[in-house]
């Protein structure tokens, strides 16, 4: 019996040290982890709408005109000289052929993409996974990426459809086709908020 309870206080001792080092370690790595992740963000607007620009956070992400793509941050861009809104970067997710993938979509106020990165994927390797890859061309003559054959084409006037007016990946057309929706509907989202909140 004594041995049982002595087992026990050790157990309880070795839980105690072991939770209150698992709180020092977050403690000190969560603010250097959250620190990394807004640079990765801020890097990631700032690369896919070049310029001198702001980007200002939404309370609350702009609601998305297709169920099937879900908009979770949403940020407009202002002119830092003017403080005119120029058009927005809403974080994208889309159900991809393995699993979702999220993207910042970047489009400025006529409907034109200004860019488009992925953050997270998981599709196959040599295939959707070229999604993002920048040695990856969908126009070798002009070296155009995947994702970058979106910069210039207008989500409200375009179709952006696999195989139409959008040059889908070999091997991986529901890729392709779920980064074309994604871009679309967040296009067309955005212009929708800026209609309707005036801007």
């Amino acid at each position: 019996m004594k041995n049982a309870v002595r087992f026990a206080i050790i157990l309880g001792m070795i839980s105690a040290i072991t939770g209150l080092a698992l709180a020092v370690v977050f403690q000190i790595t969560n603010p250097i982890i959250q620190a990394q992740n807004e640079k990765e963000l801020q890097d990631g607007l700032k690369e896919i709408f070049p310029g001198d620009y702001e980007f200002v956070k939404l309370d609350k992400p702009i609601p998305s005109l297709d169920e099937t793509v879900q908009i979770s941050d949403s940020f407009l861009v202002k002119d830092r000289n003017s403080n005119k809104n120029i058009g927005m970067v809403v974080t994208v997710t889309v159900p991809g052929s393995q699993a979702a993938i999220k993207m910042l979509v970047g489009v400025k106020s006529d409907g034109t993409v200004s860019g488009v990165k992925i953050l997270q994927m998981n599709e196959t390797a040599g295939l959707g996974a070229n999604a993002d890859n920048p040695n990856y061309y969908v126009d070798k003559k002009n070296k155009i990426t995947f994702l970058g054959q979106f910069i210039g084409k207008n989500t409200l006037k375009d179709k952006l459809v696999p195989k139409e007016d959008v040059i889908a990946m070999t091997g991986a057309t529901v890729t392709s086709r779920a980064v074309s929706s994604g871009v679309k509907i967040a296009g067309e989202s955005i212009a929708n908020y800026l209609k309707e909140a005036g801007q």
